[in-house]
C-alpha cells in the first residue's frame, strides 16, 4: 500500500494521478536493505537478482518530494499554494517504483504530465542507496502497460544500465497497479462484442485510474498547484486523443470529461488491438492493466 501525504495536512484525499494527498504524514527517512550476494564461481558471478527482488518487495521506505510545478503559471495569490506541492510517499521499494512508472504515463510516446519527475528521482535515489552493497551493479525497471505494445505506457528505473559486455541475470515480480484488474471482464466482452468490447474495458479502466471522478472533483476544486496540475493533465490527455474536455473540466464535472476521454481512448485501443492480435480472445488474454512489471537486472 502506497501512502502519499501533503506536509502538515489532516484532510484526506485519495491519490489522483500525480496529485496525491493522504491523511497520514509519514517520516522521510530512507532505509537501507541488506542484499545477499551471489556465490562466486557460479555462472553469474554477480549480485543475486532474486534476492534483490525479494528485498525490494518486502523492504519499505518513505520518500519526501515536491510536485514539479515550474511549467505552471503562478497564481495571483502566491501564498494560496504554499505547501501544496510537498509530498511524502510510503510503501515498499517495488511499490514506489511501480507508482512512478504509472505516473510517467505516455500516450503515443508523449508524456501526459511531468509533475512526478521529482518523485521518480527520489525513489530512484532510495533504491540506489538500498542496493549500494551490490557496488552499483543493479538496475531496477518498472513498466506499466495495459497490454504489450499498447499506445499508453509508463516506465521508471533506478540504477545504471549494464555495460554491453556484462553477463546479466534478471528476476521479475509484479506489483498491483492503481488500475482495476480487467482481464476477466475483457474476456467476457471479447466473446460478446469482439475487439470493441476489449477496447472499451481497457479504456474505462485506464481513464478511471488516471482520473478517479470523486478525487478529481476534489482536486479540481483544490488550491494551486493541485487544480492546475490536474487540469493540465486532462488537457494533455484530451489533446493526445483528439478531443476536448475544457468545458467539463472548467465546470468541475470529471465524469463527463472522463466519458469523452474513454470514448476517444477506446477507439485508439480498438485500432491498435486489431493490428496486434489475431482475435479478440487473444487481445483479452494479453490484458495486464492491473499490474506493473518490475525487473531487477544484476551483473
Amino acid at each position: 500500500m502506497i501512502r502519499s501525504a501533503r506536509a502538515g495536512t489532516d484532510r484526506a484525499i485519495s491519490t489522483v494521478v500525480d496529485v496525491s494527498l493522504c491523511l497520514l504524514l509519514v517520516s522521510a527517512a530512507i532505509g537501507t536493505l541488506v542484499l545477499p550476494q551471489a556465490v562466486p564461481g557460479t555462472p553469474h558471478d554477480g549480485p543475486d537478482p532474486s534476492a534483490t527482488v525479494e528485498a525490494l518487495a518486502t523492504g519499505t521506505v518513505s520518500v519526501a518530494y515536491e510536485l514539479e510545478t515550474g511549467h505552471l503559471e503562478a497564481p495571483v495569490d502566491h501564498a494560496s499554494g504554499a505547501g501544496e506541492a510537498e509530498r511524502v510517499a510510503h510503501g515498499s521499494y517495488a511499490e514506489l517504483l511501480a507508482e512512478a512508472a504509472v505516473e510517467n504515463a505516455t500516450l503515443h510516446g508523449r508524456a501526459l504530465s511531468g509533475a512526478s519527475d521529482g518523485f521518480e528521482r527520489r525513489v530512484a535515489t532510495a533504491i540506489r542507496n538500498a542496493t549500494r552493497a551490490t557496488g552499483g551493479r543493479t538496475r531496477v525497471t518498472a513498466t506499466w502497460a495495459p497490454y504489450p505494445g499498447a499506445p499508453t505506457r509508463g516506465v521508471a528505473s533506478a540504477g545504471p544500465r549494464p555495460p554491453p559486455e556484462a553477463s546479466v541475470a534478471a528476476a521479475t515480480l509484479t506489483v498491483p497497479s492503481r488500475f482495476r484488474a480487467t482481464r476477466e471482464r475483457a474476456r467476457r466482452l471479447a466473446r460478446r462484442d469482439g475487439y470493441p468490447g476489449v477496447a472499451r474495458a481497457l479504456a474505462r479502466a485506464t481513464i478511471a485510474g488516471w482520473f478517479p471522478p470523486q478525487d478529481a472533483r476534489l482536486a479540481l476544486r483544490g488550491d494551486h498547484p493541485v487544480d492546475a496540475l490536474l487540469t493540465r493533465r486532462y488537457r494533455r490527455t484530451a489533446t493526445g486523443l483528439g478531443t476536448s474536455v475544457a468545458d467539463p473540466v472548467r465546470a468541475v464535472e470529471p465524469r463527463r470529461a472522463n466519458a469523452r476521454l474513454t470514448t476517444a481512448l477506446a477507439r485508439r485501443y480498438e485500432t491498435d488491438l486489431r493490428k496486434r492480435f489475431d482475435s479478440p480472445a487473444a487481445a483479452a488474454r494479453a490484458v495486464r492493466i492491473g499490474e506493473v512489471r518490475v525487473v531487477v537486472a544484476t551483473w
